[in-house]
Formats: structure tokens, sequence, C-alpha cells
């Protein structure tokens, strides 16, 4: 799998009840992660391993397409630690606040819209689940220029896949992983 650069965005909206973090449901069409949660967001456009555009650039451009908002409604966009997505590429989260949110979305992307309080990310300590990552050489590997060969030890990498569930719907993974770390700073 070819390693992908990507930025999302928190999106923090005003409600009657505080603050509330917009995230989305994937389009059920999508070949990527159907139907999952997400933040806004996606892959920063690149040519032979240049990228286009920064990450900022990115996570703007994809919330105006997925949420049908503009420039002006974004506030300004505060740098999160970068992530490492499931196929090795960064990732890179801002958050910001959304003025003006009338819970418009791009139907080509997204399902729907969802508006979870940010207390609940704030007061809410995720599920956590191990995991292995394990190294596989593919065909025609030179095991013959390693010593063991075929034998060889390689290592599995333990990784933290992180589930939050609020009235019925799980956020996990990357997102999961994300919006983690974005209430550690919070505290």
């Amino acid at each position: 799998m070819k390693q992908r650069h990507a930025a999302v965005l928190i999106p923090l909206i005003k409600t009657e009840n505080g603050t509330a973090i917009v995230l989305e449901r994937r389009a059920l069409h999508l070949k990527r992660q159907p139907g999952e949660i997400c933040l806004p967001g996606g892959g920063i456009q690149a040519e032979n391993g240049q990228m286009l555009e920064s990450p900022v650039e990115a996570a703007v451009r994809e919330t105006m397409e997925e949420l049908l908002v503009s420039r002006e409604q974004i506030g300004t966009l505060h740098p999160l630690p970068v992530q490492i997505g499931p196929d090795g590429g960064e990732v890179y989260p801002f958050v910001a606040a959304l003025s003006d949110y009338r819970d418009t979305f791009s139907k080509e992307e997204v399902a729907e819209m969802l508006r979870i309080p940010a207390d609940f990310f704030l007061k809410t300590v995720p599920e956590a689940y191990a995991v292995d990552l394990v190294t596989v050489p593919r065909e025609g590997f030179p095991y013959e220029r390693i010593p063991g060969g075929r034998d060889y030890p390689f290592r599995k990498k333990e990784q933290w896949i992180y589930f939050y569930d609020y009235e019925g719907i799980t956020i996990w993974g990357l997102t999961a992983r994300i919006l983690k770390s974005w209430a550690e700073q919070q505290s």
C-alpha cells in the first residue's frame, strides 16, 4: 500500500449546550472506510512525492468540500501532534472553530453529519485494545542476504487502537486517536 499523507480538522462549533465537535459518517459508496465515523479531511495533494499544498491548506480544502462551508467560516487552525495513518503516511490534525455552520455536507463523500459534545471527549477515557503489527516479507524478499534467512526473528510492533462509544455511535481507530490527543492537550 502506498503511503499517503493527509490532513484532518477537528471543527468546534458553539451550540445551545456548549461546544460540539462536527464528525462525519462516510458515504457508503466510498471505497475506503465506508460508513465509518471520521473528521473532515483527506489526502494532501501531491505529485511525484512532492506536496502541492501544505497540510493546513489540505485540511481547509477538504473541510470546505465535505461540509460545504467557506474559508471565512473556518477560524484560526491550531496544529495537533502528527499521527501515523493505517498506511504509514503522516496525518496532520488541526483544530479550529467553525462559525455559522448550518449542518451542510456533500452527499458525494458524507452520509451524515454528527455533532458530539466536546465534553464527551474531555470526560471519557476511550477503551484501548492492543494489536500486533507483524513484518511479512513479500515474494522475492532476499532472505539469503540476512542472518538467519527465512528464520530471521522479525519483531512485532504493538499498537493501541482506541474506541469511543457515544449514544450508539462508535468512533475508533485514527479518528479516536486524534480526538484522544486533542482531549489530552485540553487538560
